[in-house]
């Protein structure tokens, strides 16, 4: 290669990397429009390292602020507490003309469950001209935390004292569990989320299934519904065919309000803003159903194409500066010592590592949820930009006319180190996959870039594929003495993923009691092993994992033979 090659090169995978962030982050198109202001969104209104669990909580002024700024946006609000904070709520829809449906937090604690319903009372009767209806606990029943029973004394004690229509809120199908509960209330708050339905639900059979389910509960009980909470998650992992995504989103929300119009209900979106707190209970996807994100920007318009990332051009930007400086300094002093084919693999990996790099940061910023998680994921994404820097590195080493020798032991423990994390990360997902994320983005080094490196051993050094891709030898080792354990745990990892999909289908209350006949589950079973996307693609990639350690497998048995 000469210095003209080498820059003409850098620049044409440059190119191909910026336009592959624009390709996948290009405006979508979403037919449907709705611009009409919300009749209620739920407002908890937490900041970053905000959240019940540390008890730190907003400010009078963030609270007032995030108030002011759904004015136009939504005419009430749904809180979910009276306390912590929220006291201010009804002031201050009062102040900026936005109803308000105030609730009580029910939990476990006794002494702060009376504290809650004695707050509510006193708003509710304080405030009669904002403070349209009351909610009397949310989601206790499905959390187990009270008996119907005490549940149902504390709904007594509010409708005793105070003027408004009174009501609790559930998921749907616990309305129909605890039918007792529904004759004590003045109206029904059901919750309808179709990504989070024991059986998931796509954005496509939405619109079908809030109309379905909302007439099959008005039918049953026979008094007024809100759909207290609907909702779709702008990221996280995929639950069967309901992918957490900006454009998912975006239609489900203006299907909402398009099917809600048609068919006179009433309801209210989940939620206004988005609460990094919940990440701790529910993964990603717990922290990323607001309209708005956590640094008070909205996420997507009601009318015209969704943008996936607006921040992609910074993203790219990042990646193509990371991958063609990795490049340049890989080639550019030792232009003369690469033919077209050494050189092509090693400007290939930098520039790859720029991408993975850059994505693995985007992606491991977006989990993280507070400070602690900040350092774990400045770990991860450390441990990938080693990785991936390494591998460009000893491409450049190795694929010269006169390779150089490597012998790097550190570079050696990396590969195994993601193997038993893919290994891991199976056991987990078909353990207790509900709320874990599913991983692609935090393995695309070891498995595309590593792979991509054995593929450049082959074909400029001329190894054979077990040579190549040997686990132990992939950066001048002498091999990996657990290679079997790990080929088979990762291929056991890789049957676990879409194994996890099923598992969890087979055990839903819901799902076991819509199919009770086992002819009626197992199709349905059969399809959940493929129907999540994001979850083949993950097996796929931890099958692709299993070659380093198989082929040094096969080395090391040719050998004792």
């Amino acid at each position: 290669m000469n210095r003209f090659s080498v820059l003409f090169a850098v620049f044409v995978l440059a190119v191909l990397n910026a336009a592959g962030w624009w390709w996948f982050n290009r405006p979508v198109p979403v037919e449907l429009s709705f611009n009409e202001p919300f009749p209620s969104v739920s407002f908890a209104p937490f900041r970053r390292g905000q959240g019940p669990i540390t008890q730190i909580y907003p400010s009078s002024d963030q609270i007032a602020a995030d108030m002011k700024s759904l004015v136009g946006v939504a005419k009430g609000v749904r809180t979910y507490t009276s306390r912590e904070g929220l006291d201010v709520v009804p002031e201050l829809g009062r102040k900026y003309g936005i109803e308000v449906t105030h609730s009580a937090w029910l939990g476990k604690k006794f002494a702060i469950n009376d504290a809650e319903v004695d707050a509510l009372i006193k708003a509710a009767n304080a405030y009669p001209d904002v403070i349209k209806r009351v909610i009397v606990g949310n989601e206790v029943l499905l959390r187990q935390d009270l008996p119907p029973e005490q549940l149902i004394g504390y709904i007594r004690k509010v409708k005793a004292a105070v003027k408004q229509p009174v009501s609790y809120a559930d998921v749907w199908a616990f309305w129909l569990k605890y039918p007792e509960v529904a004759k004590e209330v003045d109206f029904l708050t059901i919750h309808i989320l179709p990504y989070w339905e024991d059986e998931p639900i796509g954005v496509d059979g939405a619109a079908k299934h809030i109309v379905a389910i909302y007439k099959r509960m008005a039918e049953q009980f026979g008094k007024p519904i809100l759909i207290g909470e609907a909702g779709w998650p702008t990221r996280g992992r995929s639950r069967g065919p309901a992918v957490a995504d900006m454009e998912n989103a975006a239609r489900f929300v203006r299907t909402l309000a398009l099917v809600s119009k048609e068919n006179g209900f009433d309801y209210n979106v989940v939620e206004a803003f988005d609460q990094p707190w919940k990440a701790f209970l529910e993964g990603t996807v717990g922290a990323k159903w607001g309209v708005v994100d956590e640094n008070r920007r909205v996420k997507y318009a009601m009318s015209g194409p969704v943008e996936p990332s607006p921040d992609w051009p910074r993203h790219a930007a990042a990646a193509v500066l990371i991958g063609s400086a990795l490049s340049l300094a890989l080639l550019w002093r030792r232009w003369d010592r690469y033919d077209v084919k050494g050189g092509l693999f090693v400007l290939v990996l930098a520039q790859l590592a720029g991408l993975f790099i850059t994505w693995q940061t985007v992606n491991a910023q977006a989990m993280a949820y507070d400070r602690l998680e900040d350092i774990w994921a400045w770990a991860r994404i450390g441990l990938h930009a080693a990785l991936s820097i390494t591998l460009a590195w000893a491409a450049a080493q190795q694929f010269r006319r006169e390779p150089a020798r490597l012998n790097w032991p550190w570079a050696e423990k990396i590969v195994p180190l993601y193997g038993f994390a893919a290994i891991v990360v199976g056991a987990t997902l078909l353990l207790h996959g509900r709320y874990r994320d599913i991983p692609p983005i935090e393995f695309l080094a070891p498995c595309i870039g590593l792979t991509l490196y054995a593929i450049g051993r082959m074909v400029v050094l001329g190894k054979s594929w077990k040579e190549a891709f040997a686990a132990g030898r992939l950066f001048g080792g002498d091999g990996f003495g657990m290679a079997r354990r790990f080929a088979v745990g990762l291929a056991l990892s890789a049957l676990a993923a879409p194994l996890s999909e099923a598992w969890a289908l087979s055990r839903g209350d819901d799902f076991i009691t819509s199919h009770p006949q086992w002819s009626d589950r197992i199709p349905l079973l059969v399809r959940a092993l493929w129907e999540n996307q994001e979850m083949c693609v993950w097996a796929a990639m931890v099958a692709v994992m299993i070659l380093p350690f198989w082929a040094e497998w096969r080395l090391r048995s040719e050998k004792v033979s």
